[in-house]
């Protein structure tokens, strides 16, 4: 869009991602960092969980080994060992609300709802065998409460395996069959291999280098008997940023014109008017109809010219109303009216 628009204004989606200091053993207990990093990771919507599955002995490890599997245990028992202390407070919590509405004196034991006690019960089991919240089973009843906790354990997750440059190459490890294992025991989710000795090596090739650093790479991978797709080798960046926005069910549309092209970022499942809503509140109040495109549409169709006339005369065209459902890459001009006598 961008290209084809050439507007002096380009506004990307975007993906915060915060570095947050690694965990040790004891910090449910205020151990290292403690208390500090787990309201840190508290604040956040989702997980990058960064393994080590490299030796190199200029890079200390606070274990002193390197043991992927014992990490994961480690941060995974403190998480959750977080999360039962969230959980007693939220329990006294509840208690106190239940005594005050019902009039009951403060050493009375209040009746809590079926459905408090039933959430309540299935999280502390998960947590006392730590195992993270968001591995069990529950209705939606429970699921509506359960997010109410925001406890950590809830958050989504996706591992992101950190490898020497050769293993990431020759896309193999001996550490990664047993991460692999690992996830699938403790509630899966989507690993991703990576090295950032790699991503280093191919920032610091620079624009003019970067072609022959890929090329030497590729050489490399051959040279371990890797052919075709196999043996090219690129950034993993772009993929974890999609697995990020994927992990937290993220969507992007786009407003595009002479001016600006941006894309903004939505959940997914929402509506054209609350859609409308993230450009400008007006929008949503207002809204009466949405012309939308697919941008894949638009990029088969559009000829090379900024404007939508090919893709009318396509048929990929559309107005759409109230109840419709965003798709990823929906091109939108949203119509609405917040006055009686003036139509924007």
């Amino acid at each position: 869009l961008a290209d084809c628009y050439k507007p002096p204004s380009v506004v990307p989606a975007v993906l915060k991602v915060v570095d947050i200091a690694g965990l040790i053993r004891g910090a449910s207990e205020g151990a290292g960092l403690g208390n500090a990093f787990l309201s840190h990771i508290a604040a956040v919507d989702g997980i990058f969980h960064l393994v080590r599955a490299f030796e190199n002995d200029e890079v200390i490890h606070v274990d002193d080994s390197v043991d992927p599997l014992r990490d994961l245990d480690t941060i995974e028992a403190e998480l959750c060992l977080k999360d039962l202390d969230s959980l007693s407070k939220i329990l006294d919590k509840e208690k106190e609300r239940v005594r005050k509405e019902k009039g009951m004196s403060r050493s009375s034991e209040p009746p809590l709802s079926d459905l408090f006690q039933s959430a309540y019960t299935k999280v502390n089991g998960l947590l006392e065998k730590n195992h993270p919240v968001q591995t069990g089973d529950f209705t939606m009843g429970e699921v509506d409460i359960i997010r109410e906790w925001q406890l950590i354990t809830t958050k989504p997750q996706v591992y992101i395996v950190n490898m020497t440059q050769k293993s990431y190459i020759r896309k193999g490890s001996k550490w990664l069959p047993k991460i692999n294992d690992w996830v699938k025991t403790h509630g899966g989710g989507q690993i991703i291999p990576m090295s950032c000795e790699f991503e280093q090596n191919l920032v610091d090739a620079g624009a003019e280098g970067k072609a022959d650093f890929l090329a030497e790479c590729k050489a490399s991978a051959e040279s371990f008997g890797l052919k075709g797709p196999m043996a090219e080798v690129k950034s993993v960046l772009p993929k974890i940023i999609r697995s990020g926005r994927s992990a937290l069910c993220l969507q992007s549309f786009y407003t595009c014109g002479p001016k600006e092209v941006r894309a903004w970022t939505i959940q997914k499942g929402t509506l054209a008017p609350q859609a409308a809503g993230v450009i400008h509140t007006d929008f949503e109040r207002g809204f009466i109809k949405a012309e939308v495109c697919n941008v894949e549409d638009f990029k088969k169709l559009h000829a090379g010219q900024p404007s939508m006339a090919k893709v009318k005369e396509a048929g990929k065209y559309r107005q759409e109303g109230k109840t419709y459902v965003m798709q990823e890459g929906d091109i939108c001009i949203f119509m609405h009216n917040v006055s009686s006598g003036k139509k924007k």
